[in-house]
């Protein structure tokens, strides 16, 4: 019996790894694909002028759309303070969000001047099948070299990506800091946060045009 048991869970930590392998490789292949399909929109001579950047962040935006999981995340942003304004108001930040996020985004990525990209191994094994980590490093024309991770969850309709590190900037918990933040300066108003939030989104959006 001793020696069944040890098989059984000899055969369990089998199973675990090759799960967690094949989640692993098809988070890897959400990322790869939203990748490539990034590199062309970067190569793309025409939409680096700087009079087609609102089509340049279109692109982008409808690349990130299906891989990019914005309410999961916006909603994460807010913390604490999410269920202290209504649903609607909620809504309006996911949106607000979800701008900020693709434009933040993009102006990295442009900033980059990203010539080519790889996907890295995979690293340490998720303890989770649903969650999984993927790096993609890039190379800039000057030679320079950036790293992507992704933080992906696995949902009902694919692989979404819930946070993402920019060369060592953890966005989701810089913005959240930048929200908490805020709601300290205007003593615990919520609402005036998300509403100064969609100003200076409106502003950027304004300037980059």
């Amino acid at each position: 019996m001793r020696y069944l048991n040890r098989w059984l869970v000899v055969l369990a930590l089998v199973f675990t790894s090759v799960t967690a392998n094949a989640s692993w490789d098809e988070a890897r292949n959400a990322v790869e694909q939203a990748s490539a399909k990034m590199m062309k929109v970067l190569e793309n001579e025409s939409l680096k002028a700087p009079e087609q950047n609102e089509q340049l962040i279109s692109e982008i935006e409808s690349i990130l759309n299906p891989v990019v999981d914005f309410d999961y995340v916006s909603k994460r942003v807010m913390g604490k303070f999410y269920n202290r304004v209504d649903e609607k108001q909620q809504k309006i930040f996911a949106v607000v969000f979800k701008d900020t996020m693709v434009r933040t985004y993009a102006k990295s990525l442009t900033g980059f001047d990203i010539v080519r990209y790889e996907v890295a191994p995979e690293g340490s094994p998720s303890p989770d099948a649903d969650k999984q980590v993927v790096s993609v490093n890039v190379f800039s024309a000057k030679g320079d070299a950036y790293t992507l991770v992704y933080y992906m969850l696995k949902e009902d309709s694919g692989w979404k990506l819930v946070n993402v590190l920019v060369d060592g900037i953890n966005l989701r918990l810089n913005f959240k800091n930048q929200f908490s933040d805020m709601v300290s300066r205007t003593n615990g108003n919520v609402e005036q946060v998300i509403a100064d939030w969609q100003a200076a989104v409106a502003g950027n959006g304004s300037k980059d045009s």
